[in-house]
């Protein structure tokens, strides 16, 4: 596959389908509450309080300063986030270059963004930016050799916990639909109809559930839990920061689903092809709604859940892999 894009055409597909897909993803919290909420009856809010009215909300807000001993890398790590997510969606809108259009590459991304939230809880220590007369710990003592940690760090820990076993099934299914190429490029991939397939069928079940984790919505909310760590380690967040991190939880939820479009379907957004940005952000769309109809009926997991969900998840995904490697 050669595809030469002129400079103007570059830009469109690095810049202006990711913003479009940044628009699209404003509307999906406000209609995965809409749908949780009919689940459930109840009436929920409108479709564009949560998400697009949200962010206006939070970028007029004051920014508190964070009580941390960095706080302005506090602050910038939802850029960071943001940007990674961006250039996630990007590389897949230009699958002929391959330096960044490659499957090491995406995960590589992947995982720097999963890293990002254990660097937020290490880097906080108090609810809300505000000194609390009584120290912000949830767990552990003064005695020795008794760990203490605040609601922020344990967050963080069950942070580390879902990137080591909880995203093992995403990164199963990403790497499967490239074994029958021999191949980790994106190009390879490209045209070709891999979800109906048997090995194609494995790996999307293993998608889904390694997307809901990823995501971080129910059922797998466990490290920003209301119940006990409130927002855990994204808790100090205020005005325009919060903003920047509601954006890119937003933004995160089309990128996975694009990537599973691109990869399962063979369909990548192409700037000089509007019907496949429709097709890829209608997919990436289909699979928001069913996380929040998969949310309206579970309860937060723990990890005594968690981890035999995440390995049975698992190896179904390498069901999938030996099954292409058969080329079954």
């Amino acid at each position: 596959m050669v595809v030469n894009l002129s400079l103007l055409e570059f830009i469109l597909s690095v810049v202006a389908i990711p913003l479009i897909a940044f628009g699209v993803s404003t509307l999906i919290p406000g209609i995965q509450r809409k749908i949780q909420a009919r689940i459930q009856r109840r009436i929920g809010p409108s479709i564009l309080t949560p998400g697009l009215w949200a962010l206006f909300k939070f970028l007029a807000k004051e920014v508190k300063r964070p009580f941390s001993e960095m706080p302005r890398l506090y602050n910038l790590l939802t850029v960071l986030a943001f940007l990674i997510v961006w250039i996630i969606l990007a590389s897949t809108t230009v699958p002929h270059i391959k330096v960044v259009s490659n499957i090491v590459f995406i995960t590589g991304l992947l995982k720097v963004k999963e890293m990002i939230y254990i660097i937020m809880g290490s880097l906080s220590n108090s609810i809300m930016g505000v000194r609390m007369p009584i120290p912000d710990i949830c767990r552990g003592s003064n005695f020795k050799d008794i760990l203490r940690m605040s609601l922020e760090h344990l967050g963080a820990l069950r942070a580390y916990k879902l990137i080591t076993v909880g995203s093992f099934p995403l990164y199963t299914s990403l790497v499967l639909p490239f074994i029958p190429k021999g191949s980790i490029f994106l190009e390879s991939v490209v045209g070709d109809n891999f979800l109906f397939t048997l090995p194609g069928i494995f790996g999307a079940v293993t998608f889904f559930i390694g997307y809901l984790v990823l995501i971080g919505e129910y059922p797998f909310s466990i490290m920003h839990t209301k119940a006990d760590v409130i927002e855990g380690p994204t808790l100090e967040y205020s005005g325009r920061y919060r903003a920047l991190y509601l954006s890119f939880k937003e933004l995160l939820m089309i990128t996975l689903g694009s990537l599973f479009a691109t990869l399962y379907l063979g369909i990548y957004p192409d700037v000089n092809n509007p019907i496949t940005i429709a097709i890829n952000f209608g997919v990436a769309f289909i699979l928001s709604i069913l996380s929040s109809i998969v949310g309206a009926y579970s309860p937060v997991l723990t990890f005594r859940q968690i981890y035999p969900i995440s390995l049975y998840a698992t190896a179904v995904g390498f069901v999938g892999i030996l099954l292409a490697l058969l080329k079954v």
